[in-house]
């Protein structure tokens, strides 16, 4: 007897609409990627003045309530119900820290997550987003790790 199986498109869950998952390794401690994550890249990829580490205090862009926080392992993981300044509904934002799979492997893992996305070319316009904001991080990383220095002309 042939059973048949039906494959869901990438990105499409049962329970959270669509979804996506970008990850790099930058070359730095969890601690120190965190430390930068809190108080310089989630404010400026959320459009929000600060991230608090605290579950169910909300994320503010000058008084106006963009979204809030749902969980926090405090230098592991923050998840926020957040609605971006380009669309009209709310998602889920997740990252997450850990280490290299590969023990040989120094740095820190980075994991962005977002779901409750609407459709597959939502999902395709935010993991190029994403997918370039952590290129971006890892070649700010490989800069800085280099001792290359903008020098004033």
């Amino acid at each position: 007897m042939r059973t048949e199986t039906r494959h869901s498109p990438v990105g499409l869950t049962r329970d959270a609409g669509w979804q996506l998952a970008v990850r790099r390794t930058l070359p730095a401690p969890t601690g120190d990627v965190w430390r930068r994550l809190l108080a310089e890249w989630l404010p400026q990829w959320l459009g929000v003045d600060s991230v608090p580490q605290m579950v169910g205090a909300p994320l503010r862009h000058q008084g106006t309530v963009r979204g809030r926080v749902i969980g926090c392992h405090v230098g592991r993981r923050v998840r926020v119900r957040w609605t971006p300044s380009t669309l009209d509904h709310e998602t889920v934002f997740q990252v997450t820290l850990q280490a290299p799979l590969e023990s040989s492997l120094l740095g820190t893992v980075l994991e962005i997550h977002q779901e409750r996305l609407l459709g597959a070319a939502e999902r395709q316009g935010l993991l190029e987003q994403w997918t370039g904001v952590l290129d971006e991080l890892v070649q700010v990383y490989a800069h800085e790790s280099s001792g290359s220095q903008d020098l004033p002309g």
